[in-house]
């Protein structure tokens, strides 16, 4: 059992010698975006019986595997329409898919009931190394049957006996990975989204979901930002949040904020109308993800490394009354390539000036609805 710190600066390695140990058939705990994970070939049965010996798992306790992209999915399991609309909205993220198996992988990984369950993490150390591996890889938490999720390498190899430790091949070691919730587990064989286990988001639908605190509507504000953030290239990416007074407008811009490493306080521009904030993302972009813990690996990396051209944009356009007001602070001018753009009361900006965003600007529609004190759904489009 060899283990290898992983940082910044060594992760195509890190990636090579894993893929040499998949390739032989070992077993390797690997970091993700929920918990450290234990990769076996999902294809080869060697490898998976290395694998359950290890996890001690019952006949019939079926496994998740990773694939890179839906193409990947595609290759093992049926996607019905309910799938695909999720495969669209969802992923990639924290969710893990139940489909119809094609049988492509061992058949110990399945369900009773024949199904097979799919991650697509936003975790690009996950995702590349199954695109260089061309085949999926099992998604199981490292730890025994029964025991906890871990989130350290010393948590989990503390209480390992020699044998167990003799199964394991290679364990690369992230650190202190953020208390993250294992994925949600949603079931499309059926003919509504059945979420079969909760992880720190509940899909209401393929395209909103239900956030129980502020804190869970910051983390779905990164989640989105990320999305959203790999598409918009070309162009600046617009956030228009809509929701009534109190709905959580504010705290979703302060997720914004969040998942573009900015640690300065979020405030409403209710009075000035805009805020202005210096987006602080690391140029090693393709390790970042919204589940990722900026701030720590910010502090792995060089002030060389650090992007500081690109601006955070936070408009409250609440006592904006007519459109020459918006002409006024040159509001159109400001979309610039690069930033990113939150903007409260999109209601109040005229219909011939939202027409003109759309031809300039990647557009994302935030609907917040409030159903209780705490409770909201946050629904999206594009």
């Amino acid at each position: 059992m060899r283990i290898i710190n992983l940082t910044t600066k060594n992760y195509q390695e890190v990636l090579k010698e894993t893929l040499v140990v998949l390739e032989s058939g070992g077993l390797v705990v690997f970091p993700s975006d929920t918990v450290y994970g234990l990769l076996a070939d999902a294809t080869n049965p060697k490898a998976v019986s290395q694998l359950l010996k290890f996890k001690e798992r019952k006949p019939g306790q079926a496994i998740s595997v990773f694939v890179a992209d839906q193409k990947m999915a595609e290759k093992c399991v049926r996607l019905n329409q309910n799938a695909i609309n999720v495969f669209k909205n969802l992923l990639p993220g924290p969710f893990t898919v139940v489909c119809e198996s094609k049988h492509q992988t061992d058949s110990r990984l399945e369900a009773e009931n024949g199904t097979l369950a799919i991650r697509i993490p936003d975790y690009f150390l996950i995702t590349s190394l199954v695109a260089k591996y061309g085949k999926p890889l099992t998604a199981t938490s490292a730890n025994l049957s029964g025991k906890k999720a871990n989130y350290s390498i010393s948590s989990f190899t503390k209480n390992l006996s020699k044998n167990k430790k003799s199964l394991l091949s290679l364990i690369v070691d992230a650190g202190n990975l953020p208390r993250n919730k294992p994925s949600t587990v949603v079931d499309t064989t059926t003919g509504q989204l059945k979420t079969l286990r909760f992880g720190d988001f509940f899909p209401a639908s393929t395209h909103s979901l239900i956030s129980n605190s502020e804190q869970q509507t910051k983390k779905l504000a990164q989640f989105l930002a990320a999305k959203f953030i790999k598409k918009s290239v070309s162009k600046p990416l617009v956030f228009l949040l809509e929701g009534e007074l109190g709905a959580g407008k504010t705290i979703f811009a302060k997720g914004l904020g969040k998942a573009l490493g900015i640690k300065e306080e979020i405030t409403s521009p209710t009075f000035n109308i805009s805020n202005e904030y210096l987006i602080k993302l690391p140029k090693t972009t393709e390790l970042i993800s919204w589940w990722f813990d900026i701030d720590n690996l910010s502090q792995n990396i060089n002030k060389s490394d650090k992007i500081a051209s690109n601006l955070f944009i936070h408009y409250d356009l609440y006592r904006i009354e007519a459109e020459n007001e918006l002409k006024e602070i040159d509001f159109l001018e400001s979309f610039s390539r690069g930033n990113v753009y939150a903007i409260e009361w999109p209601e109040c900006i005229p219909a011939e000036i939202i027409s003109a965003l759309k031809n300039i600007a990647e557009i994302v529609h935030i609907k917040i609805k409030h159903l209780s004190e705490f409770k909201r759904e946050i629904e999206w489009s594009s």
